[in-house]
């Protein structure tokens, strides 16, 4: 966990000024990659599971405070699982069942309600397959219960949502039993990369092909690329590009000149 600064709602002082009084709030350090991956794998499991196009969007790691805990688990379904790391919960809402019901059978709203007892089976099996998602954020996992929305509240350390776009709307909530420990490490130096190699290119001639003109291409056939001859060649690392200069040969190796310094390309 670390301390985020964060700004308090809109007051309104006597002399008409509106200020937002500062604090510290801690954050959770879950590694946002990681929830990625998660809701990932909720899109795919949903898109199988109810045979539909489905886009999902992350609500980022927070640490809630007692309140707030208390209204996410509220009514809700939730699963626990042990996990060698820590716990985790896999929370689906009542109005979120109530979604993922109706779209399990093929309807497009449902009413308010008590689910049947057909659609509260159909939600189980669909929530207890999002509990294996757990895995990346506890590590290898246990066994696998319902959990009383009394103790989840009070067990919840970290927690995120992934929420469905679309047609079908509805929200799968996340949590843990402790953040992760914020890992401290020294600082890497330049000697630490000195077996690093990085893969370079030089661009010296660059332009567009029509479709038809790639269709065309075979061996022996010329290219003619819109580069003028003696513009400067572009040297690049992976996406980036590092610099220009003029491409030539040196002991028989192509190589680029930079800002005066020749190294073979």
């Amino acid at each position: 966990m670390i301390a985020a600064l964060t700004f308090g709602a809109p007051r309104l002082l006597g002399d008409g000024r509106v200020v937002r009084e500062c604090a510290f709030a801690p954050r959770s350090t879950l590694p946002l990659a990681a929830a990625c991956v998660v809701a990932s794998g909720v899109r795919e499991h949903l898109a199988r599971t109810l045979a539909l196009e489905i886009d999902v969007e992350l609500i980022e790691p927070v640490i809630p405070a007692v309140r707030e805990r208390r209204i996410l688990v509220e009514d809700a379904i939730v699963y626990r699982v042990r996990g060698r790391l820590c716990d985790g919960f896999a929370i689906v809402r009542p109005a979120d069942a109530r979604a993922l019901a109706a779209a399990a059978f093929g309807e497009s709203e449902r009413s308010d309600g008590a689910l049947s007892e057909i659609e509260r089976a159909t939600v189980d099996r669909i929530a207890t397959g999002l509990v294996p998602l757990c895995a990346t954020l506890c590590g290898t996992l246990g066994p696998v219960a319902r959990e009383a929305t009394e103790r989840a509240a009070c067990d919840i350390a970290t927690y995120f949502e992934v929420r469905t776009t679309g047609a079908l709307r509805a929200a799968v909530g996340f949590a843990m039993t402790r953040d992760p420990a914020e890992e401290v490490v020294d600082p890497q130096r330049i000697d630490d990369l000195a077996d690093v190699e990085i893969e370079g290119r030089v661009e010296f001639a660059r332009g567009m092909l029509t479709i038809p003109a790639f269709s065309r291409l075979c061996a022996g056939a010329t290219i003619s690329f819109e580069t003028g001859l003696g513009t400067p060649g572009r040297l690049r690392f992976g996406d980036v590009a590092f610099g220009r200069g003029e491409c030539g040969v040196q002991n028989g190796r192509g190589a680029i000149v930079l800002a005066g310094e020749r190294s073979a390309a």
